[in-house]
């Protein structure tokens, strides 16, 4: 991850193509997470339906085993011990599917956030190198992004619209200053060879140069 983020160049082409799809992304955000949320609501809701009615089942077999009574012409019900606890394993059995459908939800969410900020300190770094400036100026533009990140319950809204219009205000800067401003390595001009014609030697003149 390191090598990844200490790698790579961003023309501003690429940037800022980049930088309008984490502004869709962004916005689509929402609609995801309400489809995602749907989505786990549908399976768990499918999960009680099933295992709920094979519960439901057993309880009411066990308790019609229990109410009638045996004259010897049918074999002896379950014992009530072990019927009680297949019950309870199914029970534990329906809420471990529901814990896991939950659980995957979770993560889709959290691989969503933890790809957008690595896609977003690549970019910085990316155009920081590539305009030839030091990764202390991709530090100061990525501060405002990580304090609303890691301090949100902090913040009062005026603070937190202030260090999300900066940031956002920040990155489109950063696209548009050019390659190599400020005396980057890229504005330095490229030195033209400079041919050394060798000195002449008068004929039988060994060690002695013409001078002009």
């Amino acid at each position: 991850m390191i090598r990844l983020l200490r790698s790579g160049s961003c023309g501003q082409i690429l940037y800022f193509c980049l930088l309008f799809f984490l502004v869709g992304f962004d916005f689509a955000k929402d609609p995801i997470e309400h489809f995602l949320v749907g989505a786990k609501e549908s399976v768990q809701k499918q999960v009680y339906a099933s295992d709920g009615a094979n519960i439901a089942q057993g309880q009411r077999s066990f308790v019609e085993g229990v109410k009638t009574p045996d004259h010897g012409m049918h074999s002896p019900p379950e014992p009530v011990r072990e019927h009680a606890s297949g019950v309870v394993a199914q029970a534990l059995a329906m809420e471990a599917k529901s814990s896991a459908v939950g659980a995957v939800y979770f993560s889709i969410l959290l691989a969503m956030g933890f790809a957008t900020i690595v896609a977003i300190i690549w970019m910085v770094f990316a155009r920081v190198r590539d305009i030839g400036w030091p990764a202390a100026v991709g530090f100061g533009v990525l501060a405002p992004k990580l304090a609303i990140s890691l301090l949100p319950a902090s913040l009062t809204p005026l603070t937190f619209g202030i260090l999300q219009y900066g940031f956002i205000a920040a990155m489109i800067v950063l696209g548009l200053v050019p390659r190599g401003f400020a005396g980057g390595p890229g504005s330095e001009p490229v030195g033209q060879a400079v041919v050394v014609e060798p000195t002449r030697r008068a004929p039988g003149q060994f060690g002695q140069r013409i001078r002009k």
